[in-house]
């Protein structure tokens, strides 16, 4: 997306901050009862919606009492508006993590039969994210 102001800003087109906080949010009810259904909810561990918060925070409640999970650096782009804050603030990629929901916006905690199928099923607007193990914390690639 071009920017009134943005454009090529650290080498990126950037939408103004004013603009992208503004851009509407995506409505996922369809695509996750379209995944609940093709799973006979079986397969389905969890979901959760981060609006805007931290994302590492947020799917944390997600997990019973002994899991956790290790999440993938990388697995999917970043928005450009997110790699703006982050350079213009000097922050850190954990805390960005922390604060942000960093262009993720819905995690549905699967069984790995269930992931395969879905990424296979839903191309592009889908991203498996990480993966659930025996621990109390959420733990990022390097």
């Amino acid at each position: 997306m071009k920017g009134k102001l943005g454009k090529n800003l650290w080498g990126e087109e950037l939408v103004i901050l004013a603009e992208a906080s503004m851009e509407p949010a995506v409505i996922y009810v369809k695509q996750v009862l379209d995944i609940i259904s093709k799973a006979s909810n079986k397969g389905i561990k969890g979901i959760a919606h981060i609006p805007g918060g931290g994302f590492i925070d947020t799917i944390c409640r997600v997990f019973g009492i002994g899991l956790g999970a290790l999440v993938y650096n990388d697995s999917c782009s970043v928005p450009p508006v997110f790699k703006w804050i982050q350079k213009a603030g000097g922050i850190e990629d954990g805390e960005m993590k922390r604060t942000f929901n960093m262009g993720i916006r819905m995690v549905l905690v699967v069984s790995k039969e269930v992931s395969e199928r879905v990424v296979k099923e839903e191309g592009e607007m889908v991203y498996r994210v990480g993966e659930v193990f025996s621990g109390e914390k959420v733990e990022s690639t390097p």
